[in-house]
């Protein structure tokens, strides 16, 4: 062989290896996904994996550049679970019916067709039909209203909101065609409209003069008068976002042909392109009964709070901040917090999340939206309903909601600060109710920019009752906000397990006579501080090592996450840890592998989530796996 020949060949082979391993990834992912556990342990059997096999999906999803198709997939109702059932049922979609997922793109056609062939994905499609097979399409308009509306029957898929306005347009009838004050227009072939899920269908329409002359049309019917409308045609809507409404333009202005492409980009542009997981609708009126909140209790909370009801108030990173979750391909389980000062919360929270995934979720930690609310609805309604019941008896839980009215006027003892005279709240008997009632001010707790972790402090604060938290706490006068708005120990622990204790050492300390109290029982989520590396103060084991392997991580006046994902991790054995800080602004999840008892030394040049992860894998070395270690 000449070396020609051999680089051919090693080139072949290569290409082989390759589609071998990555369709073996891709089985793999496939059966991980659908929980296929045994078949998963037999595949590993038969078909080893190598260097070369693909264990990120992430990278599985660049190489088979499916990156847009994951991406659509998010927002169906039921999305499919692996990469292998999205390819399959998108081929399935575009052989069958072209069923188009993406944006706008121009299909081309043959020679005679591609002047005017447009495919607006996901919406509806126009392309001129085969003029030599006119005679078998119906000519009569009734006969063709027909069988329109007979073919629109076809279409049993959910279409979703950002394409209503397809829907009118496709399913809107027009009484007449009118026609051009000058030129004259040939007679063509009938429009084929091709929609999401349904057939062909096409219907006479007049092609454009080549001097590419306007063609004026009448207005649109009505939906409730399409029955009487016998040929359908397009006109220029305008938009109405309100209410996330389409509303039509009933005018007479003309249709131009031309320069279609630049219309449309113009049209788009009038559109909300934000991302359709963060859009949270507010409601018009909550139907729970509410009731208001007293100027005296508005007193307390502000004073349990910052101290004082008449200074200080909640600063702009707080009043800007809610539970909204991050889009980012495989960080979907994360929150977002936008800037510093409400990481506390978010961080007990975030390591609940995670928790419940990993329990009822089979560890996905790529959910879809609905999935996503469902575990923040039962995550914030169990911290509420924990904080309302921890020390027994059958208390209320409360969950605030926004009125948007003030309920009472600044006085000597309480100043108005926009938020908490507005307040109104719902009494829980039961969890059940705490979760409807969650679920329901879910819009207000999750409304991006909004004030959703506002409500949610002073919903745990009445859960758990003023007086109850000012029993939890070593010293009076203490307040649960500390310097610079930022969450206190205190409230983490409010967050995580119910009562606000000062401390989290195992159960109480007798200093001199002066009982301090610390944590009273072992706990599902755990902490590691940066505080106790400084020897500032110990963390007990209760926190250390929890039984779910999920740690809360306080780390120069920030609270982030830190998590195994197997349960009852060793502090003598090898675990592959998972880092997420949800002010971080990450691509990807920090991996990193510990090793302990390595014999490595501590020092105050080591990354601080080194120093933390020592405090419980003593004199560990930490492997970040390829990532830089974050200073």
């Amino acid at each position: 062989y000449n070396t020609t020949n051999l680089l051919h060949l090693l080139s072949n082979f290569m290409m082989n290896q390759t589609v071998e391993s990555v369709t073996a990834s891709l089985f793999r992912e496939y059966l991980y996904r659908n929980n296929y556990r045994s078949t998963l342990e037999a595949l590993d059997k038969e078909v080893p994996r190598t260097n070369c096999s693909i264990t990120n999906r992430l990278e599985l999803a660049k190489v088979l550049h499916i990156l847009k198709l994951i991406k659509a997939n998010k927002h169906r109702e039921k999305p499919y679970p692996s990469m292998a059932e999205m390819i399959v049922a998108d081929l399935i979609a575009k052989a069958s019916v072209r069923n188009p997922e993406i944006c706008i793109e121009e299909r081309q056609h043959s020679a005679e067709m591609n002047s005017d062939g447009l495919v607006i994905k996901g919406t509806f499609s126009l392309t001129k039909s085969d003029p030599h097979n006119d005679k078998k399409k119906p000519t009569d308009a009734r006969a063709m209203h027909q069988q329109c509306m007979k073919d629109q029957s076809l279409n049993d898929r959910p279409m979703s909101n950002s394409f209503s306005k397809a829907r009118m347009m496709r399913n809107s009838h027009l009484k007449n065609i009118g026609k051009s004050n000058s030129t004259p227009l040939k007679e063509a072939g009938p429009l084929q409209v091709v929609g999401n899920s349904q057939k062909s269908r096409e219907i006479p329409v007049a092609t454009r003069p080549p001097s590419r002359q306007k063609n004026s049309y009448t207005e649109f019917e009505s939906l409730q008068e399409r029955s009487e409308a016998v040929v359908p045609k397009m006109p220029e809507p305008t938009f109405n976002m309100e209410n996330n409404n389409t509303k039509m333009s009933k005018t007479n202005e003309s249709l131009e042909f031309i320069d279609i492409e630049e219309d449309i980009d113009d049209e788009l542009q009038k559109l909300d392109l934000t991302s359709l997981r963060s859009r949270v609708k507010q409601p018009a009126k909550a139907t729970a009964k509410l009731e208001d909140l007293t100027v005296t209790d508005a007193i307390k909370l502000r004073e349990i709070v910052f101290g004082n009801a008449t200074s200080v108030s909640f600063n702009p990173e707080w009043e800007q901040q809610s539970f909204t979750f991050n889009d980012k391909f495989e960080l979907e389980f994360g929150l977002v917090q936008h800037k510093g000062g409400p990481c506390g919360i978010l961080a007990a929270v975030q390591a609940l999340v995670i928790k419940h995934l990993m329990a009822h979720y089979y560890g996905n930690l790529s959910p879809s939206n609905a999935e996503r609310q469902q575990v923040l609805t039962k995550v914030l309604a169990s911290i509420l309903w924990q904080a309302a019941n921890y020390d027994g008896g059958m208390k209320y839980a409360y969950v605030c909601y926004d009125s948007g009215r003030s309920k009472f006027q600044s006085s000597i003892l309480y100043r108005k600060d926009g938020i908490t005279e507005k307040l109104q709240f719902s009494r829980c008997s039961t969890l059940t109710a705490t979760e409807n009632c969650v679920q329901e001010f879910l819009p207000q707790f999750q409304s991006p920019m909004g004030k959703g972790c506002i409500l949610f402090l002073y919903s745990l604060i009445l859960s758990r009752g003023v007086d109850a938290i000012k029993a939890d706490l070593d010293e009076p006068g203490v307040a649960l906000m500390a310097n610079h708005g930022y969450c206190s120990q205190e409230l983490v622990n409010l967050c995580m397990m119910g009562y606000s204790a000062q401390n989290v050492f195992n159960d109480v300390i007798d200093l001199d006579g002066k009982i301090l109290k610390g944590i009273r029982e072992p706990r599902d989520i755990g902490l590691l501080t940066l505080y106790e590396y400084y020897k500032v103060f110990e963390v007990g084991s209760y926190l250390k090592r929890p039984s779910s392997g999920i740690w809360v991580i306080c780390s120069e006046s920030h609270y982030s996450v830190l998590f195994s994902k197997r349960s009852g991790c060793s502090p003598h054995q090898i675990t592959d840890l998972y880092y997420y800080d949800s002010l971080g602004n990450q691509e990807s999840l920090y991996k990193l592998t510990v090793y302990p008892d390595s014999g490595v030394l501590s020092s105050d040049e080591d990354p601080p989530l080194e120093l933390c992860i020592r405090t419980l894998w003593n004199s560990a070395r930490v492997d970040w796996n390829g990532s830089e270690p974050l200073l």
